[in-house]
């Protein structure tokens, strides 16, 4: 199941941009035994990509299993055992991180919800993880921040991977939730471009007000509606002038200025383009017969 976390994924991950991950260690692993018999817990979290064999993981909220090709992440300071089969043994590409974001990331990323991760997405981790090797061997400092970027890059691969909606247009809870929540953004934009659309509004202040990113508002409404906000904050601005306009108490210069433009010259080409008349021809075309 994916995940019904607190927030979609772009939001989410626009609040995910600050500080990378310090990775505290990194490298291939064979499990120790001791692991499968003991209760431990890791101050940093940890992200774990099987190579071969089979691993479980069992952790406050449930058991989590995976087998090779499969990604892993355990919140720091989880109690947790790690079960696998002793004869078969286990060989993980182990990150060990410290990251600013890590508590707020897993509200919305449980670790039991990684079982349900898309082939195409794991197959991008598995990428990564070779990359991250790659870092590993050549160990200069601009490996070791590629290194914490490609981290980064995982991290935010899995929580895109859990909280978009499928393809397919199943109804899972975190996409339902997902589509639920991208409505209301559109609404909410819509409704702060019909109470300001007499001011200058530019995406970044519609965004700041909403508490998104700009590029997120951006996506969602194209993708939701198939044009972009500022079409809609055009046609709204249209359809208040044509009202201005046939209420004949204010002349075109005043209209303008009514509906957002401070050159009457440019709102005059707007307004041709949207009706495919002038505001003048538009009056005259709507002037009672004398």
């Amino acid at each position: 199941m994916r995940s019904g976390g607190a927030q979609d994924s772009g939001e989410a991950g626009a609040r995910f941009d600050g500080p990378l991950p310090e990775i505290t260690t990194l490298g291939l692993m064979a499990f120790d035994p001791i692991y499968a018999q003991e209760v431990h817990v890791n101050r940093a979290a940890e992200m774990l990509h099987v190579v071969a064999g089979s691993l479980s993981v069992d952790m406050p909220g449930g058991v989590v299993r995976a087998g090779a090709g499969d990604t892993l992440l355990v919140p720091s300071g989880t109690p947790h055992r790690d079960e696998f089969d002793l004869d078969e043994g286990l060989e993980v590409f182990y990150c060990a991180f410290r990251w600013t974001w890590e508590e707020e990331y897993f509200r919305s990323v449980p670790p039991q919800a990684l079982e349900s991760l898309s082939p195409a997405c794991k197959t991008q981790l598995t990428a990564l993880s070779d990359l991250l090797r790659s870092d590993l061997a050549r160990g200069e400092a601009i490996d070791q921040l590629l290194a914490r970027s490609r981290v980064h890059t995982a991290l935010l691969l899995i929580l895109r991977d859990l909280t978009t909606a499928p393809d397919d247009g199943g109804a899972e809870p975190g996409a339902a939730y997902g589509e639920a929540r991208r409505h209301e953004l559109m609404s909410r934009a819509r409704q702060y471009v019909q109470q300001r659309y007499a001011e200058p509004v530019s995406l970044d202040e519609i965004a700041e007000a909403l508490h998104v990113s700009g590029y997120y508002l951006s996506h969602v409404f194209s993708a939701e509606s198939d044009f972009t906000l500022f079409s809609y904050l055009t046609n709204v601005r249209m359809e208040q002038a044509r009202s201005l306009l046939l209420a004949g108490e204010m002349n075109v210069s005043q209209v303008a200025r009514a509906v957002g433009y401070r050159s009457p010259n440019y709102f005059a080409k707007v307004f041709r383009k949207h009706f495919g008349c002038s505001p003048s021809e538009f009056v005259a075309s709507h002037r009672p017969p004398t």
